[in-house]
């Protein structure tokens, strides 16, 4: 569970540091990192807003992965093995969350702008 674990808590530092460098505007629209649903790709100010608004959902995400992983490296199996389990469902729950609320911050911006005027 050592590599596992460790993967894990990589996982969730990376998820931790997109979802900051998003919602601030650090990271921009691109074709690798952050929330990747068409909504909130379609301009700039989605990205953003939709960032911003999944940002604490995200973090969670990060947090159940990170802990998860390091539960997985430092207790035993018999704890290890389920809080693994739960850790991934639990972070790729908050994961969906963040994403279905990024999407509804993307769609409001978009209304509130008058549509796509940006691509």
């Amino acid at each position: 569970m050592l590599l596992s674990g460790l993967a894990l808590t990589c996982s969730g530092v990376v998820v931790a540091l997109v979802a900051e460098l998003t919602a601030r505007g650090v990271l921009r629209r691109n074709g690798g990192a952050g929330v990747r649903i068409a909504s909130v790709m379609k301009t700039d100010a989605t990205w953003k807003a939709g960032h911003r608004a999944a940002r604490p959902w995200l973090h969670g995400t990060a947090l159940s992965f990170g802990g998860s992983g390091i539960l997985s490296i430092v207790a035993q199996p018999s704890i290890a093995d389920p809080g693994f389990l739960v850790g991934m469902a639990s972070g790729l729950l908050l994961l969906c969350g963040g994403a279905a609320v990024a999407h509804q911050a993307a769609r409001r911006t978009e209304d509130a702008t008058g549509g796509p005027a940006e691509q």
